[in-house]
């Protein structure tokens, strides 16, 4: 490969993995456009690498081409939500028992550290803690993943961990609901720290349950609310 299409792939990748946080922390709203003239003026760059770094954003699912509409965040359904969460539930439920066998001390102590970090500020549903929780969730559920050496298992929960709807649960939590989900964290330290799969097991699915209804409930209701005929 020429020193010139490396450094295209290089700012191609830097454009997806940035364009892609940005819809994972919901700074593009579902059905938004993404236009390459825009891309390509933000990253100072021609269109070359800004059209493969959508063509990769639209073949791992964060987006999707529209005939006259171009590029536009992926809009996803209430079912394609509800099997998410159920493929979540059957493989990250697996990768943490396996993670039970395995987890190293140091590993442990990651997942403390990181804990303490999500809490830091509380059950704080506040945008800006919710968008700094999500990241460090991330981390906490990578740890698991990583300990589990369950490589395929890992990699086919990859783009469901990572869809952009999973990633927004914390911004539909009630404080309650934060607070469960911390609780649910700490058990997983506890049971990962025992070496018990099948405690760990049965802390993810409950954990994942619970986002699941979570989220599901929060659009209903929005849902709901939109529905509702107004008065003058």
């Amino acid at each position: 490969m020429g020193t010139k299409a490396a450094t295209m792939e290089t700012v191609a990748a830097r454009i997806y993995g940035t364009i892609k946080e940005q819809i994972i922390e919901g700074r593009y709203a579902p059905g938004a456009r993404i236009t390459e003239q825009n891309v390509a003026a933000e990253f100072s760059t021609s269109r070359t690498p800004v059209r493969e770094a959508m063509r990769q954003l639209v073949a791992d699912g964060f987006a999707r081409f529209k005939p006259n509409s171009g590029t536009v965040v992926r809009e996803w359904t209430a079912a394609e939500m509800h099997q998410i969460f159920e493929l979540r539930l059957i493989i990250e439920s697996e990768i943490t028992g396996h993670a039970a066998e395995r987890i190293s001390v140091e590993q442990v102590a990651q997942l403390v550290r990181i804990q303490d970090e999500l809490e830091a500020n509380g059950p704080d549903v506040s945008r800006e803690n919710t968008l700094r929780i999500g990241r460090l969730n991330r981390d906490f559920h990578r740890i698991i993943s990583e300990a589990s050496h369950n490589e395929r298992l890992v990699a086919t929960l990859a783009s469901a961990i990572e869809a952009p709807i999973v990633q927004q649960t914390f911004r539909r939590y009630t404080v309650p609901q934060l607070a469960r989900s911390f609780n649910h964290h700490r058990e997983l330290i506890d049971a990962l720290s025992a070496h018990d799969a099948a405690w760990a097991r049965s802390v993810m699915s409950s954990h994942i349950h619970s986002a699941k209804h979570t989220l599901l409930g929060s659009i209903t209701h929005a849902a709901n609310e939109r529905a509702r005929p107004t008065h003058d």
